[in-house]
C-alpha cells in the first residue's frame, strides 16, 4: 500500500518530514473517531489518544486544537463538476423529452447552465465549473453560444491540486471500503475482484477493450440509478443529510515474469545411473564363469 503511495508523493514534492507531519495529524484523527465510534467519547480525549498513537499528550491537544476536519466534499472544485455533469445527464428538468442533455444557455431561463450549477454545486459562480468542464472536453460550447455536454465522466487524472486531491480521494473511499470489511464481516460492502496472473501478452489489448466497453455500459446503467432525480436530496441554506453513495470501476495491470516450476525431487544425473547399470552387467559374467 505504502509503494505506489510513495511514488506519489516524491512526484508532487512530499518529503518524508512534510509526510511524518501528514501522518501525525491523520493518527490522531483516527483514534479521536476510534473512541466516537466504540466509547461514544463527545469530546476527543488526548490522554488516550496519545498513548495509543505514541504521541505526546502537547501534540495531540495541539493537532486537535488546530484540526477542523473538513471533510465536506462537495466544496472541492472536482466534486462539484463532477456533480454538475451528473445532474445534466439525470435530472429531467434539463434533458430533452427523449432523456438525453439538453443544449443549454449559459444564463437566462429557468433551465440554463446557471440553474443547473445552482442546483448541483451550491455554487453562484458559473465560470469555473464551465471552464473545467471545457478543459477536460466534458462539455463544448455552441457557436451560438449554448453549451452542449459530451461525456457522462469527468477527467480527473492530472497533474495539478484538484488532480491530485481526486487520486487520494479514490484511495480513501478504496481502502475504507476495504477495511470497512475486515471490521464488519456480518455486513461487507460489495466487493469483486477478477484476475489474471498469467495472461499471455498477445490477448491484452483485445480483453481491455471488451473490458472497458462493458464496464462502459454497466457504469452508464448504475449512474442512472444512483443518480436518479428522485433519489437525490438538493442542498438547502439550513442543510440537509444525505448519504456519499458510489461505485469504482478500474483496471489494474503489471507486467511479471513465470519462473518455471522446480519439482521437490531432485533426479539423480542419468550418468551416474549408467555407469551403475554398466558395473552391475560387468559383474554378472564373472559370477556365472565361477559358478
Amino acid at each position: 500500500m505504502l509503494d505506489p503511495l510513495v511514488r506519489l508523493l516524491l512526484a508532487v514534492g512530499i518529503g518524508v518530514g512534510d509526510f511524518l507531519a501528514l501522518v501525525k495529524v491523520a493518527y490522531v484523527r483516527a483514534a479521536r473517531d476510534q473512541g466516537r465510534e466504540a466509547r461514544g467519547e463527545l469530546r476527543p480525549n488526548a490522554s488516550r489518544i496519545a498513548v495509543v498513537t505514541g504521541l505526546t499528550r502537547g501534540e495531540v491537544a495541539s493537532m486537535l486544537a488546530a484540526d477542523t476536519d473538513e471533510r465536506r466534499t462537495s466544496d472541492r472544485g472536482r466534486q462539484r463538476a463532477e456533480r454538475v455533469l451528473s445532474g445534466w445527464w439525470n435530472d429531467p428538468d434539463f434533458q430533452t423529452p427523449s432523456g438525453a442533455p439538453a443544449v443549454l444557455p449559459i444564463s437566462g431561463s429557468r433551465v440554463s447552465f446557471k440553474a443547473l450549477v445552482t442546483r448541483y454545486s451550491n455554487e453562484p459562480r458559473v465560470t469555473p465549473i464551465l471552464d473545467e468542464l471545457l478543459r477536460v472536453h466534458a462539455v463544448r460550447k455552441l457557436p451560438d453560444g449554448t453549451v452542449q455536454a459530451l461525456s457522462r465522466t469527468y477527467a480527473t487524472v492530472r497533474w495539478d491540486a484538484d488532480g491530485i486531491a481526486a487520486l487520494g480521494e479514490e484511495l480513501r473511499e478504496h481502502c475504507a471500503t476495504l477495511l470497512h470489511n475486515l471490521e464488519h464481516p456480518g455486513r461487507p460492502r460489495y466487493v469483486r475482484r477478477v484476475v489474471n496472473a498469467q495472461l499471455d501478452p498477445r490477448y491484452r489489448p483485445v480483453l481491455v477493450r471488451d473490458i472497458e466497453e462493458q464496464f462502459e455500459t454497466v457504469a452508464d446503467s448504475i449512474d442512472d440509478a444512483l443518480n436518479d432525480r428522485r433519489h437525490t436530496v438538493t442542498p438547502t441554506r439550513g442543510g440537509r443529510e444525505a448519504v456519499r453513495l458510489g461505485v469504482a470501476i478500474y483496471l489494474f495491470e503489471e507486467p511479471v515474469v513465470l519462473e518455471p516450476a522446480t519439482s521437490q525431487k531432485v533426479k539423480r544425473p542419468a550418468a551416474s545411473t549408467a555407469k551403475r547399470r554398466g558395473e552391475t552387467h560387468r559383474m554378472k559374467p564373472k559370477s556365472l564363469h565361477k559358478d
